[in-house]
């Protein structure tokens, strides 16, 4: 049977290996990066690569490229280019929502040509957030938009999509015997090479995304604040929203139970924020804590929704703030949010095992899961996912703090903070310009040029070691480096060419436009199942063993299959997507829906786009 299929044992192996990976990532059975480092696992166990090669993808290229784009992208955060580019955007865009937009898409694909799509939603929600804040303009009316332009804008060069990062480390490493020993080697692209390719992308998509932007939001003025932090507490605590002080009697029901059974008979509209016993404010209190006679409670809530508390279990709601004037006053505390990261270790956790007042010293209020609002007892036992918003009240120290976990994302920005070191700006542009010019016009690698202004950013202080370390996506460095050696393997091993040889065998005479338009089209649904980082490594090898066998350029092909791998708009699971569905109240559907336009026209355009630059 192996010999009628021409297979032999090790192509069954690889086989085997690629069902497993293919299982695991689309089951979602365990973590991304422990299903890859179990590939790897098992191509050492059956010894389908040498030792120096297993582990060749932790010092490739495409995972240096990948460490120092994401501490580059950190530097320039922590120098406050974030803030600079909201003055810039708001001056301006003045208040004018088709222009804030215009100019919203056009800066996230520029600044996406050198960062990962997620770190260019991250740079940009908080700036969508305090354009919100500040004009009215919608959260759903921009936010879809930029992270679809983000996804685009990283086709502008061969580091701002890890499906072309990958790609140039395959090639380099890529070999075709044709005829023993002859072999043939194929170079990688340089930093610019796709840029022609990517401007047109970029273009039709913005032309795209501005008129369907209507039909996110028709009237994105109307709904003003509807994305703020404050707008999502009015709606859920009513108009009148406010923290009231009050006094627990000596005759209250409340005495000598925890605050988790006060919290219990609360009404879902209401929150306890802090408590002050014995002239000591517990802020917030711990749930096990024991309410005595004369405590006072910070509760937040509607006039009347208090009132009704206060009348049903004997408390006295004092006239104002005294007590928790200074701790609750707005340059202290205040009202934040923060998303659940597709990377966060929290998910599929239940809320409950955050444990955020005892670890973040942050009260959790609300969880928003697209249109749904999940409050009180319920919320405690909500299973968290990725992309869901956490509507807290804390101090702003605390929420300092809370900013450098990596397993949330703080959207909220407006705040007393000393994160940012705008001083250091010039610091961090000019070693991201130097990273630049070494590329492009000092003969470098795109690794050693990038890896060499991230370093610079930590010499000069721009970040510090800890926060570089903390900015690495380790999980996407080891998922990478563990796939790595699976596309080597298939090349080695003959099991590219003979899947190439089975979908277009040899003998079979195809244009090869109809070839690589298939080729781009299986990419683009195979990078939905298993990620466009999986897309990558799978199908470059075998894009190049059928270019070869239709005496097509094999550069080409593999270039096509790192285009199309990053076309994954209608996923609402993708990294990208996951991160804006809560905060921009989008459904599935939306995705879908405006996502197969994307999707469409962003394939049609690369496909022309390589047949006149290439």
């Amino acid at each position: 049977m192996l010999n009628f299929l021409n297979l032999t044992v090790e192509i069954v192996l690889v086989l085997s290996v690629l069902g497993l990976a293919a299982v695991l990532f689309i089951s979602n059975a365990i973590r991304i990066d422990v299903a890859a480092v179990l590939v790897l696992v098992c191509l050492g166990f059956f010894k389908l690569l040498p030792p120096e090669q297993l582990f060749s993808g932790f010092s490739s290229d495409a995972v240096i490229s990948l460490i120092a784009i994401m501490i580059i992208s950190a530097g320039l955060d922590n120098a406050g280019l974030t803030v600079r580019l909201a003055r810039w955007l708001l001056k301006f865009g003045g208040e004018k929502p088709n222009k804030i937009l215009l100019l919203v898409m056009i800066t996230s694909a520029l600044s996406a040509s050198f960062m990962r799509g997620v770190g260019t939603v991250a740079l940009f929600m908080p700036i969508i957030n305090r354009i919100n804040s500040r004009t009215g303009i919608s959260r759903s009316y921009l936010l879809l938009p930029m992270a679809f332009c983000a996804i685009i804008g990283g086709m502008l060069t061969m580091v701002g999509s890890g499906s072309l990062i990958v790609l140039n480390s395959l090639l380099k490493n890529s070999y075709r015997y044709v005829h023993s020993p002859k072999v043939i080697h194929y170079a990688p692209f340089k930093l610019f090479s796709v840029f022609p390719v990517g401007m047109l992308l970029v273009i039709s998509g913005i032309i795209y995304l501005y008129f369907i932007s209507k039909k996110l939001d028709p009237d994105p003025k109307k709904s003003i604040g509807s994305g703020s932090t404050k707008s999502h507490f009015k709606k859920f605590y009513g108009k009148d929203s406010e923290i009231f002080e009050v006094r627990v009697s000596a005759n209250s029901s409340l005495v000598g139970g925890t605050v988790k059974n006060l919290e219990i008979k609360l009404d879902s509209a209401l929150s306890l924020i802090c408590m002050m016993q014995d002239k000591e404010i517990h802020f917030p209190p711990l749930r096990n804590a024991v309410i005595k006679a004369n405590s006072l409670l910070a509760i937040m809530g509607s006039k009347e929704g208090v009132a009704a508390f206060a009348a049903e279990y004997d408390l006295k709601v004092l006239p104002r703030l005294t007590a928790f004037a200074e701790m609750l006053h707005p340059a202290r505390a205040g009202l934040s949010e923060a998303v659940i990261p597709p990377s966060s270790q929290l998910v599929g956790e239940e809320a409950r095992e955050l444990h955020m007042r005892r670890n973040y010293k942050l009260q959790l209020l609300a969880l928003y899961r697209g249109d749904t609002i999940i409050q009180g007892d319920e919320l405690n036992k909500t299973v968290l996912r990725a992309g869901d918003t956490l509507g807290m009240f804390s101090t702003w120290e605390a929420l300092h703090d809370f900013q450098k976990n990596p397993d949330f994302f703080v959207l909220t920005t407006a705040f007393p903070h000393d994160k940012v070191y705008p001083r250091k700006l010039p610091y961090a542009l000019f070693f991201f310009a130097l990273a630049i010019f070494l590329v492009v016009f000092g003969n470098y690698s795109i690794a050693v040029g990038l890896f060499i202004g991230a370093v610079g950013m930590i010499a000069t202080g721009v970040l510090s070691v800890d926060q570089a370390y903390e900015k690495v996506s380790w999980k996407t460095v080891f998922f990478l480096a563990g796939l790595i050696p699976l596309g080597l393997v298939m090349q080695t091993t003959g099991t590219a060419e003979w899947i190439a040889d089975y979908l277009v065998p040899q003998h079979i005479k195809l244009s090869p436009w109809i070839v690589q338009a298939c080729l781009a089209a299986i990419t683009s649904l195979i990078a939905l199942a298993i990620t466009n980082l999986g897309a990558t490594v799978l199908m470059v090898p075998i894009a190049m063993d059928l270019a070869f066998n239709i005496g097509a350029n094999p550069r080409i092909f593999a270039l096509t299959v790192g285009l199309a791998a990053a076309c994954t708009f209608v996923a609402q699971s993708n990294q990208v997507n996951s991160l804006i569905a809560g905060p921009g109240g989008y459904s599935a559907r939306t995705f879908l829906f405006v996502g197969s336009g994307v999707t469409i026209i962003y394939l049609v355009v690369m496909l022309v786009g390589l047949q006149v630059f290439f």
